[in-house]
């Protein structure tokens, strides 16, 4: 039977979402292992797929701690050394008031409130952009 812990660990999932842009949905608590197991994964993803963007949500994520932000920042900082740039999403008003209470500070990693700002960025970066379909209107 597999324990409480692993099967947490194992619902990290890195998807690809977009030529050269993954997506990680955290979800439920997170602690120092499991964000070390969600870097071990995105950073091995990276590899495989040449990715130049990641996104980063935490909208799921009820609490962070000190320890937590601070494998959040060396995430974001090991993802650009691999040439790709990471965009958390998903902060909720209460994760960011934690973060600044704590004094954390993201530096150069880039954050928005939504999946869909974030994906905006992450295209961007990755010379793409979605465009609406013009139709052709018949007479």
């Amino acid at each position: 039977m597999i324990s409480d812990g692993i099967q947490a660990e194992e619902g990290i999932a890195v998807n690809i979402i977009w030529d050269k842009i993954l997506f990680v949905a955290a979800q439920g608590t997170l602690d120092s292992r499991r964000t070390q197991l969600m870097m071990d994964r995105v950073l091995s993803k990276i590899l495989d797929n040449g990715a130049r963007a990641v996104i980063l949500d935490i909208l799921g994520v009820s609490v962070i701690d000190t320890a937590v932000a601070n494998h959040l920042i060396k995430m974001g900082q090991a993802t650009r050394l691999m040439g790709c740039e990471m965009v958390i999403s998903g902060i909720s008003p209460e994760i960011a008031q934690t973060m600044v209470h704590l004094g954390v500070d993201l530096g150069n990693t880039t954050t928005s409130s939504t999946i869909k700002d974030a994906l905006q960025v992450a295209l961007t970066k990755t010379g793409h952009e979605i465009k609406p379909i013009e139709r052709v209107r018949s007479e």
